[in-house]
């Protein structure tokens, strides 16, 4: 056992080294950047106090329940709202936030020790107690979060005291400080959790954390403005509030940002030129080389995306070289398979599936659509990227005799409509927010988590859910890299979905001062000073 011990705690360090190099540099920002994270209180920062900033949106959060949704617009306005016990630093390392340290206690015993300083916005203390519900809530199944996945590896939380608390573990499961740093490890105020189990307003519209700011209004699809925290633990942030504007068009976000009716806006990649020129003026361009990987997805529950020929005709039919140098303007790297470079895990000397267009119809002629076939593809509203990259594969599937028409969907109804299967292609993106293979696998490709927690493929494969679950548990490194290798190259060969590419994480700021932007492509505000 000791012998065993000792390679988990190896493996622990191991990880930690890995995900401390692993996000790619942050530009604009420094290494200690996230105050969010309880890195810094921003004082160095140049600005004023007070003012609103606009973060203009192409979409509007579905949901403010951080264990509601699993998708990028409900992260961006929740990790506001919410802390969680262990945050990333700008270099990827795993830090304290509310938990101020942690141990393994054995392989499937991890104890935190928390701040005992931080209060709800409504004015509670947090503690112990608050942790275990909120983590029971996330895991529950009759509560059937899609974020479960994230933590699902968690079988009891046990209350050591008011400031120590410990996750047990059915195996070993060394990434799991990681995990907790996800958005879904957000902790919600015990008082919102009760409340919404006795039939009152459900976390979505009392979204009540500790977090740098407070929830002030929400007029759905059209804005949230979320206000300054005074009593935050780490420093009340300078901003007096933050308004999320939802506008779907990307030239007008540019445009905004251009005229300063925009603070901050995420920058499409076929923009960063445009707005490049506009550095003279006062624009910055923050740049993340991110775990993201870009994705056109199948409905294998549909026919004829349930036959392999079929998918792998579609997969090299599509030029990726053509999206990443055309479309994204060289902001990111083609795919070769489900995992960025960044990802601790990731193999990349795979062989893909080639882009031929010959090769593409001679594998469709054997599946029996030598004549090709007509289908939709899912896109949804607010991405001129994704927008592209849907004509370009209309056109370029047009050459193996596949007609595609592409219907164009609000966020929220796109999620709902490919989270219940109602699709037949569609174009999506998954971000390893963990940095580490297991989040970036497990969802997206694990027989359990069909649907809403991210296997929108509704892809399921013996062997790679026993391959998903044995890497979870083992505490070798190397061994889980192998799981991962193996992994990885059945789903190039199976082609559940064709992996597009690994885009980079870019943010434009005008008038504001010390955005910080995780390797997940996630804005932090709490630093964040207006000029």
């Amino acid at each position: 056992m000791k012998a065993k011990k000792n390679v988990f705690f190896l493996l622990l360090l191991s990880l930690m080294l890995v995900l401390s190099a692993c996000s790619g540099g942050n530009s604009s920002t420094p290494t200690n950047g996230n105050t969010n994270a309880g890195s810094g209180d921003g004082e160095d920062v140049a600005g004023q106090e007070g003012g609103e900033l606009v973060y203009v949106v192409p979409s509007d959060a579905p949901t403010l329940d951080p264990h509601g949704m699993n998708d990028t617009a409900t992260t961006n306005v929740t990790t506001q709202l919410f802390d969680r016990l262990t945050a990333y630093e700008a270099d990827g390392t795993v830090i304290p936030s509310l938990a101020e340290s942690w141990e393994a206690v054995d392989e499937t015993t991890w104890e935190f020790k928390l701040r005992d300083d931080v209060k709800f916005h409504d004015g509670t203390d947090f503690t112990a107690d608050a942790v275990k519900m909120t983590i029971e809530r996330i895991i529950d199944p009759e509560f059937a979060s899609p974020r479960a996945v994230v933590l699902n590896m968690i079988t009891e939380v046990v209350v050591v005291d008011d400031y120590t608390v410990q996750f047990k573990t059915e195996k070993p499961f060394a990434p799991l400080p990681a995990h907790l740093a996800h958005n879904a490890g957000s902790i919600i105020a015990p008082s919102a959790i009760e409340e919404e189990n006795n039939g009152g307003k459900k976390v979505d519209e009392n979204p009540v954390g500790t977090g740098p700011f407070v929830f002030g209004s929400w007029n759905r699809g059209a804005e949230i403005v979320l206000n300054k925290n005074e009593n935050y633990w780490n420093g009340a942030p300078a901003l007096d509030s933050v308004k999320f504007v939802v506008n779907a068009e990307q030239s007008t976000r540019v445009a905004q940002l251009e005229a300063g009716e925009a603070h901050v806006i995420q920058v499409g990649a076929s923009d960063v030129a445009r707005v490049e020129g506009l550095e003279s003026a006062g624009i910055e361009l923050t740049r993340v080389r991110g775990t993201r990987m870009d994705y056109l997805g199948f409905n294998m529950e549909k026919e004829p995306f349930n036959i392999k020929e079929v998918r792998q005709a579609i997969s090299m039919a599509i030029n990726k070289n053509d999206i990443v140098d055309g479309i994204l303007d060289g902001q990111g790297v083609p795919a070769v398979g489900p995992l960025a470079p960044t990802v601790v895990g990731n193999y990349q000397d795979l062989e893909p599936l080639g882009y031929d267009v010959e090769a593409a119809k001679a594998l469709l002629a054997e599946a029996g659509f030598e004549d090709g076939f007509e289908t939709t593809l899912f896109v949804n509203e607010g991405s001129k990227e994704r927008a592209d990259i849907a004509l370009l594969a209309q056109d370029q599937l047009s050459q193996i005799g596949i007609k595609v028409n592409i219907e164009t969907i609000e966020w929220g109804a796109f999620l709902e409509k490919t989270g219940a299967g109602e699709h037949e292609l569609f174009i999506l993106g998954w971000t390893t927010v963990t940095a580490d293979a297991d989040y970036g696998l497990y969802a997206l490709f694990h027989s359990s988590a069909f649907g809403a927690p991210g296997n929108r493929s509704f892809y399921a494969n013996d062997r790679v859910d026993e391959l998903l679950d044995l890497a979870r548990s083992e505490t070798d490194q190397a061994k889980r890299d192998e799981a991962y290798k193996e992994i990885s190259e059945i789903l190039v060969d199976e082609a559940p979905m064709v992996y597009l590419q690994h885009p980079d994480f870019i943010y434009g700021t005008n008038g504001a001062n010390g955005l910080f932007v995780d390797f997940s492509g996630t804005p932090y505000f709490h630093g964040v000073k207006l000029n």
